[in-house]
């Protein structure tokens, strides 16, 4: 028998608008994003949540623009990837920017299924790799902590 899911499904509609970040002490800076996610389906529902978050969002379309805009127009609070992106795959640019020191905490986006996605999170200390389940509200918090997180 499957076990019932603890997840409230709520689908990544793009109209919904998160609660913005509240400015706090840890938190004084607008926050800026880097989104690589060239599948229109996700990126159409992740893109809007994020800019709820930031008005500062990069993007980048493959995994070399991704490693280039970490590398070079860093630092970000939070880079959100799919994991499969035209040449290196978003795992495999997360392991080459650790390499290099970088510690800003990542969201890999694994697989959309009805109205969840799969995560892959790597916190802001570099070592943390979890693999969880989200929904549109789940995400928007989850971004929201790694953010507020990485600022202190």
């Amino acid at each position: 028998m499957r076990a019932q899911s603890s997840l409230r499904h709520v689908d990544f509609d793009a109209t919904r608008t998160p609660v913005p970040l509240r400015k706090t002490r840890a938190f004084m800076k607008e926050p800026r994003i880097l989104i690589a996610d060239p599948q229109s389906e996700t990126a159409g529902r992740i893109s809007p949540l994020l800019r709820t978050l930031s008005p500062h969002v990069v993007e980048a379309d493959d995994g070399e623009g991704l490693e280039r805009a970490v590398l070079e127009q860093g630092p970000f609070d939070l880079v959100v990837s799919n994991s499969r992106l035209p040449g290196q795959s978003g795992l495999q640019v997360l392991a080459r920017v650790r390499q290099a020191g970088v510690t800003t905490p990542f969201i890999i986006l694994a697989s959309l299924h009805e109205h969840s996605l799969r995560v892959f999170v790597s916190d802001g200390d570099g070592i943390v790799l979890s693999s969880r389940m989200v929904n549109a509200d789940n995400f928007a918090t989850l971004a929201a902590d790694l953010i507020a997180k990485s600022a202190r």
